[in-house]
């Protein structure tokens, strides 16, 4: 199904929150259809892990039509409750973990709609939220962090207007991009701190283990950079894994290289390593419509 349908859709629902600014909107619903159900299923994340139903995308996409007039069904009928999150805990750098919630892949494309249809709405009282938020948090104890909290216009761009703002969130510079298809996108790439620090930790163990048994370094080495992969792997950021990747390579010559004071570890010696102990080349982990 086309999407063009669903984007003028949303540019209705911005014009009446421009128009109607102080209106509270009760009867929005209507907009989502069959066809803006296909367009939430497109823009969901499809490689992630099952949720509690254990239900992945191929299973789902068997069937896909009929389980999204389901969805619908259950949706607008008022029938659809939310199934469990499944908890996971995904290891820190730092030795703690981190606790995330799994939604079933059902739920998030109904997220996905939900949101397609709130943001154009909502983009528009952005600075009254922004007033109020604060005080909102207050009465709770809590408190917005200053420097990872802003209002910025992140717009798609437009004709000959001005660039659109970036902005870093959960490691990764947000940014509009033309993908291959010469469509303007929003596209990821590691932010600049974040893959400075990545290289500076793996330079950093380089040097305390240059000592240990090369097959010792070569399977740490392989870990870190899968983990990498596994993070920052994302359509339109081949850049940055392939720079991370060239630094490892880097960091892992150059202290096998202080191991003597004969320097013994060239580039020519080095390549001919990595032929018996190649490293992990960089791979796109997560892949989004482009």
């Amino acid at each position: 199904m086309e999407s063009g349908n669903v984007y003028t859709k949303q540019q209705r629902i911005a014009e009446l929150g421009r128009r109607m600014a102080d209106v509270d909107f009760t009867s929005l619903a209507y907009y989502i259809d069959l066809e803006w159900m296909y367009e939430a299923y497109r823009r969901t994340r499809k490689d992630g892990s099952a949720g509690v139903d254990d239900v992945t995308a191929e299973e789902y996409e068997k069937d896909l039509d009929g389980n999204l007039r389901s969805l619908l069904e259950r949706f607008k009928s008022g029938r659809y409750v939310a199934p469990p999150v499944k908890r996971v805990y995904i290891p820190k750098g730092d030795g703690r973990v981190r606790p995330i919630g799994i939604p079933t892949l059902e739920d998030k494309i109904l997220q996905r709609a939900v949101v397609m249809l709130l943001t154009p709405l909502y983009e528009q009282d952005a600075r009254r939220v922004w007033e109020v938020l604060p005080k909102r948090f207050g009465k709770y104890g809590l408190a917005l962090h200053e420097e990872k909290t802003l209002l910025l216009d992140f717009h798609r761009p437009k004709g000959g207007g001005r660039k659109p703002e970036t902005f870093v969130f959960l490691g990764f510079t947000h940014y509009w991009g033309k993908s291959r298809k010469g469509k303007w996108v929003m596209k990821r790439k590691t932010a600049a701190k974040k893959l400075k620090a990545a290289v500076q930790r793996v330079y950093g163990w380089c040097k305390k283990h240059r000592h240990d048994p090369v097959k010792d370094q070569w399977q740490a080495l392989c870990g870190k950079l899968i983990g990498h992969y596994g993070f920052y792997g994302v359509t339109f950021n081949s850049e940055g894994t392939a720079l991370f990747y060239e630094q490892v390579k880097r960091s892992w010559r150059k202290w096998l290289n202080r191991r003597s004071r004969d320097n013994d570890m060239p580039w020519e010696r080095f390549n001919r390593l990595l032929e018996h102990y190649p490293l992990p080349k960089p791979r796109i982990a997560h892949k989004f419509a482009q």
